[in-house]
């Protein structure tokens, strides 16, 4: 039995006390639900167990590192749609789908907590999206069973109960889901070997090698989790090595609050082919990109003009986030406690280098069509001209939406929407400075159930935006408003909108929407 006191090091008695919701008081209803699913048992292509469960990595030299992790097996189907990210990595294994596999998962939470599964950016019915009011005593089990609706792209999961979500991930349990389709094989990609998933995090660890959650107290919660080490696939000093060919690499920012400008260290432009929802409909040149927390890109990477022994660096550039009242560009508080201090938002760092190590001779050319897509503009949504308004705030250490922190099971009048349709979303992130520190957040909102395009931004001024595509999280600097087309699934009931900032999210920055079917309702707008 490991020792859950040497699990993760706490500052302080209340790290991850549940804050308690509703801020300010506010109308909401509240909606009796079930806490598993009556769904009727379907034969199913792909059944895999999935199980949460503490254990321990080699991460670096010396002592191994407690973790909390994802296990699987494949029960019955093609045993390859499970792959393992190896033994030095704390991360879950890569689960592989292709659209319209009709999947039956039982996961077993093996930790000494609740906890559930959220498929980050699946469409999903509601009592298969992993809601906090679903989660899982220990030593409890629950059963998913959906059929993979979305189009190829790169998806993930992640345990989501209320007041623990960024504990938990922060300890190591998170993986990704990849979709594949029909299109995705016409387009001839990189695969094998030369697709390469990677999973960007920071931490921090003590000095024997134990993870440390939220050094810096209140400050910590405030800002939310970021680390002095950053890790790719749960290793420190990543390291790729390549041909002189392309490769296909897919990125998630998998940390808990921290955000990049991503680039390549010699100034070669960043060739996106795809964000959170899948392929862009053409590839798109950018000289860096923000990634938020949650965020996704699947980028196009040639190597054939490089020569063996070249080393090249993927880096995130420095930036301003907007948070004020700092020493030295560091946490105050990490170094009153004689310890290395914690890397602000925003601080130039590398986040993995790549070396060239053999020449390979290869024609392969970027498409110029990913995708065809239907137009779909603001005239095609309920509200082109009433968007519906959120404004994002602390208060008192509660994250709010609306004035409204999150209320397990409530939904105002103004959080319920029709199946199906398309509607115009505005989020505000006002600025607000937060007691004497003066601090100012970035905040990325993400939508359970839903897809959206970004039609604007205003308030910052940032080149390296990522907005193109549909996605189901976006970044929001302090002072930034951003207005969305949202697209709504066709699975009624009671979904998530939250800061995926995960402290904000567990200090309630987080809400309920209600998504209702009417019989009248159809979906005009299909992914494809």
């Amino acid at each position: 039995m490991i020792n859950r006191r040497k699990f993760l090091k706490l500052a302080g008695s209340g790290a991850i006390t549940l804050i308690s919701s509703a801020a300010i008081p506010s109308q909401t209803k509240s909606f009796a639900l079930s806490t598993q699913t009556t769904h009727t048992q379907v034969e199913a292509d792909l059944i895999i167990n999935i199980r949460s469960q503490p254990g321990q990595v080699p991460i670096f030299s010396g002592p191994k590192t407690n973790v909390w992790k994802y296990s699987a097996e494949v029960l019955a189907g093609d045993p390859s749609s499970i792959t393992d990210m190896g033994d030095e990595s704390y991360l879950g294994p890569i689960i592989r789908a292709k659209k319209g596999q009709r999947i039956r998962i039982q996961f077993q939470n093996d930790l000494p907590a609740r906890s559930i599964i959220h498929w980050h950016g699946l469409h999903v019915p509601a009592d298969m999206d992993g809601h906090p009011r679903l989660a899982v005593p220990a030593g409890g089990q629950y059963t998913y069973e959906f059929q993979v609706q979305d189009r190829a792209g790169t998806y993930w999961y992640h345990p989501h109960p209320h007041g623990r979500t960024g504990y938990q991930v922060y300890g190591g349990m998170a993986g990704l889901f990849l979709v594949s389709d029909k299109r995705e094989e016409d387009l001839n990609l990189p695969s094998g070997n030369y697709e390469v998933p990677l999973v960007i995090q920071d931490r921090t660890f003590d000095s024997d090698n134990q993870l440390v959650y939220l050094p810096g107290g209140m400050m910590s919660r405030m800002t939310g989790m970021m680390g002095d080490s950053i890790l790719v696939n749960g290793i420190p000093d990543f390291r790729l090595d390549v041909s002189t060919r392309v490769y296909r690499l897919r990125l998630l920012n998998g940390s808990n609050a921290r955000a990049y400008k991503l680039a390549w260290s010699d100034g070669t432009p960043l060739t996106i082919i795809g964000t959170d929802g899948g392929f862009l409909s053409r590839p798109l040149k950018k000289s860096s990109v923000m990634l938020g927390p949650g965020e996704r890109l699947d980028v196009w990477a040639d190597f054939s003009k490089n020569v063996v022994g070249d080393i090249l660096h993927l880096v995130s550039q420095s930036f301003t986030d907007g948070v004020s009242g700092m020493m030295g560009g560091r946490h105050m508080g990490r170094g009153m406690m004689g310890r290395k201090q914690n890397l602000l938002n925003g601080t130039k760092l590398n986040i993995m280098n790549v070396r060239v190590i053999k020449k390979e001779n290869e024609s392969r050319k970027l498409p110029q069509q990913l995708v065809q897509e239907g137009s779909i503009t603001p005239n095609d949504t309920l509200n082109p001209d009433t968007p519906r308004k959120f404004e994002l705030s602390m208060f008192h250490m509660h994250g709010l939406i609306n004035g409204k922190s999150f209320e397990m099971t409530a939904v105002a009048d103004d959080e319920i929407v029709e199946a199906g349709t398309s509607e115009i979303w505005e989020f505000k992130n006002t600025n607000q400075r937060m007691g004497m520190m003066g601090m100012q957040v970035p905040h990325p909102m993400h939508l359970h159930g839903a897809h959206f395009r970004i039609l604007e931004r205003s308030g910052v001024s940032l080149d390296s935006y990522m907005d193109e595509g549909w996605k189901d999280t976006v970044l929001l600097m302090p002072g930034e408003r951003i207005r969305l087309l949202v697209r709504f699934g066709q699975h009624p009931g009671l979904f998530l909108y939250h800061c995926h900032n995960l402290e904000h999210g567990d200090a309630g920055m987080m809400r309920n929407y209600l998504i209702e079917n009417k019989s009248s309702t159809t979906n005009r707008f299909q992914v494809t």
